[in-house]
């Protein structure tokens, strides 16, 4: 699944960007431009540098000077820009929502944020809010008990096939979504789980870090279970820590999850006790509230084997402990100070140990939670006010045109075979793309929120989350479900639906901006949708057939000629070089570079046909051209230290300022920044690139 979704160097902004700039600067251009007064886009840039030498830094000249990378940070570009935009619509959201009228979707969100902010509360709760819980786990005497419970404990916490989420918190994680064989209905997915690390490598690997960090977590769950009241916590602890790396034994790595074709594997009920045996299954599933299903995909077999093998033969006691601990840990940020400090010191040092971000001021980590608790509550609340009908409506016009010319360009592909072409077209043609919000709003009449019990509510979301999913079951594949909040800044390829989603908070300045022209909105917003469009028949989309099944569609011959009208891209991109030692890797890119061109030469095509009689006033003509190219390359604006700089050349996602240099196969941006022989961007027209 294609998902959507992306070291500190101190340096002044003008040296970082005189290091990493790939082109010198060179004398001033005079600039003809069609309208006497320039637009904005037009004194954004730097005149000292000509357009066909780097024309990254040209387009963003006053942005590039005004902007630093905060203290902190790696990178600072448009995205971080609309992320933290964002964030703070949400919270103005969150505050404007204590007033909503008592019963609404929207108190229930603010009472949840304010349960998770009320310290003074939670701090008087104590493990009250627990409680009922522990009690349950004393109250287990034999493995039927045991078995029960953790049935009854499996939530709705992973997702495998969209976001790539292969680990549960609980023993074993439920999904319930589209699978990768054109079933018309839904199908329950069976993940890893019962880790309190992030994976088995934390637990197995010898290497020092992970040495020491393993020795703090052991402190740690004796820590919580002596907090909590429990005697013998050191023991405890032991028990719990060997039963966990137990579990991390029989767990897979991360790129073994990674693959798609985990989904081939389908269990009845009954291969499960062939299959898996120490656990009794039915018993299991008839406390998580399956009964009635008969069929589910473990995603990795291995660990359900695992976890029914540890249910049969480790100690009744072990298993309490572990639940126990557990059951404290999953809550310790709404429990009282002493638990939540300990669990943010413990999960920050685990975090930082694979180098991960920090863990977030508790303001940050209650917006997370709340978000995570209500999302699409929130989602309606932000679309209702941040993306009005009038934007939705003016994007789905470049969506349909931006679509209609990659679909003339795919019907003149001549590197395609006919029979590919027509599977091509016709998920094109399918091709449902939703714009800003879902189709549908979840009803939240179902969860009670207390805005004094931060812990209960963290549950009944959770359940309420977990029952929506098993609800699904047995029931029609919606094939314009989003996976996608509108509040988070992003999009989603669904590649099992034929789906494209864009999330409301990616359609902002300057990806998309309601106050610029239509030129330079098909720049921005545009040139993305039709990368991301073509991505459902390239590589990655020939991989799943019009319905959802996986299925490689292409022809090898269609391979063959495709990676050959390629290479000329993927040696462009290996050209160039950010660092004497250093540069991008073309085949690496490959499959990016090509979205990026097919998606900009789309949009450009799209733009061009709505400009209708005009297209014959050469001097507006120029003008709009100069707007979209623009649009393009200021929607992608970006500072990048030198370290991440650096790691983004092991990723397959080119540095910005080397996708923006895609231009330079587009003809018109030469006559429209009059780009001449000689300047660093320019290539002879036969050695433009055109795959679609």
């Amino acid at each position: 699944m294609f998902r959507k979704a992306h070291r500190n160097i101190r340096r002044s902004a003008a040296l970082l960007f005189a290091t990493l700039s790939f082109w010198p600067v060179s004398a001033v251009r005079a600039q003809a431009v069609g309208d006497r007064r320039p637009s904005r886009l037009e004194r954004s840039v730097d005149a000292s540098i000509k357009p066909g030498d780097d024309f990254f830094a040209y387009a963003n000249g006053s942005w590039l000077k005004a902007t630093t990378i905060p203290a902190g940070k790696e990178r600072w570009g448009a995205r971080n820009e609309i992320d933290e935009l964002t964030r703070q619509r949400v919270v103005t959201l969150l505050d404007a929502a204590r007033i909503a009228p008592a019963g609404s979707a929207a108190r229930r969100v603010a009472d949840f944020h304010a349960a998770y902010l009320n310290e003074a509360a939670i701090e008087a709760r104590g493990l009250a809010a627990l409680k009922p819980l522990l009690d349950s786990i004393d109250r287990v005497d034999d493995k039927a008990a045991l078995t029960w419970l953790l049935g009854r404990g499996m939530r709705a916490d992973v997702d495998p096939l969209n976001w790539g989420v292969y680990r549960s918190g609980h023993l074993l994680g439920l999904s319930v979504e589209p699978s990768i064989h054109g079933e018309k209905t839904y199908v329950a997915f069976l993940l890893q789980g019962g880790l309190g690390l992030p994976d088995r490598e934390y637990y197995l690997s010898t290497e020092p870090r992970m040495q020491a960090l393993r020795t703090s977590y052991l402190a740690y769950i004796g820590h919580l279970l002596a907090l909590a009241g429990f005697d013998r916590a050191s023991e405890r602890a032991d028990a719990v820590m060997a039963l966990e790396t137990a579990i991390a034994h029989s767990h897979v790595a991360r790129d073994v999850s990674a693959n798609d074709h985990n989904a081939d594997i389908v269990w009845t009920r009954a291969d499960f006790a062939r299959q898996a045996p120490g656990i009794e299954w039915s018993a299991f599933f008839a406390a998580a509230g399956l009964t009635k299903q008969e069929a589910f995909v473990p995603w990795q077999p291995g660990a359900v084997r695992g976890v029914a093998a540890l249910v049969a033969s480790q100690p009744l006691q072990a298993w309490q402990d572990y639940l126990r601990f557990h059951a404290v840990d999953d809550h310790a940020d709404v429990l009282p100070r002493a638990f939540a400090e300990a669990a943010m010191a413990l999960h920050g040092a685990a975090s930082a140990a694979t180098g991960q971000a920090q863990q977030s001021p508790r303001a940050q980590r209650a917006l997370d939670a709340t978000q995570l608790a209500m999302s699409d509550a929130i989602g309606r609340m932000y679309a209702e006010r941040y993306f009005p009908a009038e934007h939705k409506v003016r994007v789905q016009a470049i969506v349909a045109n931006v679509a209609a010319a990659f679909v003339r360009r795919v019907e003149a592909a001549t590197w395609m075979s006919p029979s590919t072409k027509a599977l091509a077209l016709a998920k094109l043609k399918t091709l449902y793309v939703g714009i800003g919000y879902p189709e549908h709003w979840q009803d939240y009449a179902d969860l009670t929120m207390d805005p004094l019990d931060a812990v209960g509510n963290l549950r009944r979301a959770a359940d309420r989350t977990y029952r929506h999913a098993v609800a699904r079951l047995g029931k029609p594949v919606d094939m314009t479900e989003w996976w996608i909040a509108p509040q988070m800044v992003g999009a989603i390829l669904v590649f099992q639906q034929n789906a494209y989603d864009f999330s409301a908070a990616l359609l902002q300045a300057p990806k998309f901006d309601p106050a610029a022209s239509d030129a330079a909105n098909y720049g921005a917003i545009g040139a993305i949708i039709g990368h991301d469009i073509s991505h459902f028949v390239d590589v990655l989309g020939a991989e799943y057939e019009v319905d959802g099944r996986m299925r490689h569609w292409w022809t090898p011959a269609d391979s063959s000629r495709f990676r050959a009208w390629a290479e000329p891209l993927v040696q462009q991109f290996s050209g160039y070089h950010p660092f004497p030692d250093a540069a991008v890797n073309g085949k690496l890119t490959a499959t990016e570079n090509i979205a990026d061109l097919a998606g900009l030469a789309a949009a450009f095509d799209a733009y061009r046909r709505t400009l209708g009689s005009r297209l014959t006033d050469k001097e507006y003509l120029r003008a709009k051209d100069r707007e979209f190219f623009l649009g393009f390359a200021q929607s992608w604006r970006t500072r990048i230290g030198e370290g991440a700089m650096r790691t983004q050349l092991t990723s397959d996602h080119a540095p910005e300022m080397y996708r923006v240099a895609t231009v330079r196969n587009l003809d018109a941006w030469y006559a429209a920044f009059d780009v001449l022989p000689g300047e660093r961007l320019y290539l002879e027209p036969k050695a433009r690139v055109r795959i679609w």
